[in-house]
């Protein structure tokens, strides 16, 4: 009788090469469609994830994609309406292997964009007083140039804030897998629940306590939600005046590098360093949730960059038995200098960061009155002592 692991390891290549011939037929048929869109002379546009100022230079990351419009969502739209909406946005028409040329400040880089369209550029510039990214592609004569504002970041920022979205700006239910989807497919961006308080908050943390100077701190949003929804999450943001920042967001996908190696843990944690790269130095403040695996991947930042890491938040989403599980772990960064607090709500969180003066009193006091007066109230887990 055959080893059942043997057995088990055998499906799971079978299955394997069964996703990577599948890819390449995926592949191959999208390439096909990049090349009769551009016979026909299909307008192409690049869709701009960020166009970031960073230490020596901007990074600008996006996906060729054929243009197309896209229809404004309703507050009563029927979910089966948001359900064919969203299939939409995962049927990405990507223009593969299309040249893509990126000016900031009359510096211009150019890059072809990799298999699915995506192209992640960095423009050597020190041209501070440049605000806009201009975007081109030359394969195609139906495709104009396109201009992008750039992302602000002050330049005397004095923090550098690193947030999770789902479960802790959004309500996500991600550890619960049935009804994250079901929330995800059936709503649309004008019925998507935020946690009272969250624009309040971010939006303080943003601008810094004077509040007569803004101090247009960087925020960068890490989540594991595919580059597909980007435009969602950009326009609830949008809808709820929650500060833009950087999206890093995750290609969800058949081949090698996709399902079948990153983990949600080393997407976040190569996020981190990333953003850590980009604004050096400054103090940095992480803000996650206890449902997935936020708490042990900001410790282990924490561990790795012992001088950066001034705060880190987590919301309580889960249950207290899990709660009680993360409070051994969080003991680890005690004697590391970085200040560790769980919140159950945006309240709790802009009084933890009023006291470590990254907000003012008059910010705070406007969050705690959107939380208090948030309709319907949101239920609050038991709070964990650190």
């Amino acid at each position: 009788m055959e080893d059942p692991e043997k057995f088990k390891a055998r499906n799971r290549n079978y299955l394997r090469l069964f996703a990577l011939q599948l890819e390449k037929v995926y592949d191959a048929f999208h390439r096909f469609l990049a090349w009769a869109t551009g016979r026909l002379g299909k307008p192409m546009v690049a869709e701009i994830y960020h166009a970031t100022p960073i230490a020596g230079g901007v990074a600008v990351k996006g996906r060729v994609l054929l243009a197309r419009k896209s229809r404004e969502p309703r507050p009563d739209d029927h979910p089966l309406v948001n359900l064919f909406q969203m299939m939409k946005r995962w049927a990405t028409p990507e223009r593969p292997r299309s040249l893509v040329r990126a000016t900031v400040g009359g510096t211009s880089m150019e890059q072809i964009a990799d298999g699915e369209g995506y192209f992640d550029i960095e423009i050597p510039t020190t041209d501070d007083k440049a605000d806009t990214l201009l975007i081109e592609l030359p394969n195609s004569e139906a495709s104009g140039p396109a201009e992008h504002s750039l992302y602000e970041v002050g330049k005397d920022y004095q923090c550098v804030i690193i947030s999770d979205i789902d479960d802790t700006v959004l309500i996500t239910h991600a550890a619960k897998r049935l009804r994250m989807i079901a929330t995800t497919l059936l709503g649309n961006a004008l019925t998507r629940q935020l946690f009272p308080g969250s624009p309040e908050l971010y939006r303080a943390l943003r601008n810094g306590p004077d509040e007569e100077q803004d101090q247009a701190n960087p925020i960068t949003y890490v989540t594991s939600s595919p580059f597909n929804l980007h435009s969602l999450l950009h326009l609830i943001f949008e809808e709820n005046d929650l500060p833009n920042g950087p999206f890093f967001m995750t290609d969800w996908g058949l081949d090698v590098d996709k399902w079948f190696s990153k983990s949600h843990g080393e997407h976040k944690i190569e996020a981190i360093e990333t953003a850590l790269e980009w604004f050096p130095e400054k103090p940095v403040i992480l803000i996650g949730d206890s449902g997935q695996h936020d708490t042990m991947i900001y410790v282990d930042i924490a561990l790795t960059h012992p001088h950066r890491v001034d705060q880190i938040l987590i919301r309580d989403v889960t249950d207290p038995e899990r709660l009680s599980e993360l409070q051994e772990k969080v003991d680890r960064i005690k004697e590391q200098g970085t200040r560790f607090s769980f919140f159950s709500d945006s309240a709790e969180a802009a009084e933890i960061l009023a006291e470590r003066g990254w907000i003012s009193s008059g910010q705070n006091r406007r969050v705690r009155d959107a939380v208090d007066n948030a309709d319907p109230p949101l239920f609050h887990l038991g709070k964990i002592q650190t």
